[in-house]
């Protein structure tokens, strides 16, 4: 099996109150910058972040090994029309607003209306890209078609020619975007 290169940017609640599970597989950061933007787009998903404290990282894999996990968090500005800008300093450290005493209003508190979607017209969303040093993938990059492993004891990349659903079973996660949750 070859020890492919890859970028995962993982999103993820651990199983409570919510569940998400979301990696992204991508041989570029461009595809992973078009993922992020796409997670981040959902009000659901800012809602995990702000409330639930969702993980939030890109991990670099060089040759098939984990080899630098990237907090993205402190990179991340919510802002919502009438409300204070909402950064981070880590996972579950929101600032800008007390989630934990989250006012109600005439449509509800905030992680209410992120919950239920009603946010999305008038939130956006930035990720600070320049601040982030994200290392040049080494060797071969994963691809279209292929499966990697992101658990530690096992490497690389293969195939779609193998059985898909035996490469599933095993804990391989194909190219391109899974929540194992959902």
């Amino acid at each position: 099996m070859r020890r492919a290169s890859f970028y995962d940017l993982h999103f993820g609640v651990l199983p409570g109150g919510a569940r998400k599970d979301a990696h992204h597989i991508r041989g570029t950061i461009a595809e992973i910058k078009a993922d992020l933007a796409a997670e981040l787009a959902q009000g659901l998903n800012l809602y995990l972040l702000c409330w639930y404290g969702a993980t939030l990282s890109l991990d670099v894999y060089q040759h098939g090994i984990r080899t630098e996990s990237i907090d993205l968090h402190p990179y991340v500005t919510i802002a919502v029309e009438g409300y204070p800008d909402i950064t981070f300093t880590g996972p579950g450290r929101p600032l800008g607003h007390d989630f934990e005493a989250d006012d109600e209003t005439d449509e509800g508190s905030l992680s209410e209306q992120f919950l239920i979607g009603d946010l999305e017209e008038v939130t956006t969303v930035t990720v600070d890209w320049t601040r982030i040093t994200v290392p040049a993938l080494l060797g071969e990059v994963a691809r279209p078609g292929g499966f990697v492993t992101v658990r530690a004891a096992e490497f690389g990349e293969v195939e779609g020619e193998a059985d898909e659903k035996a490469l599933r079973d095993a804990g391989y996660i194909p190219y391109g975007c899974t929540d194992s949750e959902s």
